[in-house]
């Protein structure tokens, strides 16, 4: 299989290029490019490198959705750029990517930053999203606004309408979606859930929520410690389901300041 489709930010420094990097995951239907703008400011100190993930983006469009074969796409990556160890962000489907990478190569993953998911099964949240995406004028579209007030049905949340709307390309005089929807809707079932060996990921980890997204809820604390042993749990105010967005700055200086402890190894 050829690579994901990823992007190497660097920073500015001999000192900064030689700490670890830092790869970054995002979410169902989203792209690397969420995280464009978080991804230049965390390079200042170390190289950051985001992907898409398979099906996503500019990734190629193969059969599969289940974790293994995702983080196996991500350590593909860094053996291409002869990187042996990393630090690791994820986001949603992203974040469970992540743990289960780390879960499962612990020694690859210097430390684990989590956004907005816990390591469990949800709801089929994202079902009236899929109809909504699915039956969408795409092709006979005349503008983006047009997509847009279709996708109001489904997704009420201007933020969220606007992350989807990303996945949107011109092909021609028409439109045409990004992403790989069929075999993603095909592989739902698998992102909705979780599962994972008796393993344990001791390395240090961050769990960051949004305070008025419902994917981390205080019950899932005892979970979270269960399988990563040496986590913290923070919350971003006035945030929803995308802090690294609603909230750019307080979401950049969590992170920036978990990370500090590394910058002197």
């Amino acid at each position: 299989m050829e690579l994901l489709n990823y992007r190497i930010f660097s920073p500015e420094g001999d000192a900064n290029k030689a700490a670890t990097p830092l790869f970054i995951l995002h979410g169902l239907l989203g792209s690397m490019d969420n995280w464009r703008t978080q991804a230049k400011r965390l390079s200042q100190t170390r190289t950051v490198i985001t992907v898409d993930l398979r099906n996503h983006g500019d990734s190629p469009h193969i059969k599969g959705m289940s974790y293994r074969e995702m983080y196996e796409d991500v350590i593909k990556v860094a053996q291409a750029e002869n990187i042996k160890s990393f630090h690791l962000l994820g986001h949603s489907m992203g974040g469970k990517v992540a743990m289960q990478l780390a879960l499962a190569h612990p020694e690859m993953v210097e430390s684990l930053i989590v956004v907005d998911i816990a390591p469990k099964p949800y709801p089929l949240w994202h079902q009236n999203m899929f109809q909504a995406v699915m039956t969408a004028p795409i092709e006979t579209a005349k503008s983006r606004q047009e997509l847009d007030d279709h996708l109001k049905i489904a997704i009420e949340d201007r933020a969220e309408r606007s992350f989807m709307l990303k996945n949107i390309k011109r092909n021609g005089i028409t439109y045409a979606w990004k992403p790989n929807l069929k075999e993603i809707s095909r592989g739902y079932l698998k992102i909705a859930g979780f599962t994972t060996a008796l393993a344990q990921y001791s390395n240090k980890a961050f769990f960051i929520k949004g305070e008025n997204s419902p994917y981390i809820q205080d019950s899932d604390n005892t979970l979270i410690q269960s399988l990563f042993p040496n986590s913290t749990i923070t919350t971003i105010k006035n945030s929803g389901h995308l802090p690294h967005i609603q909230q750019k700055d307080n979401f950049f200086d969590a992170v920036s300041l978990f990370l500090l402890p590394f910058e002197d190894l």
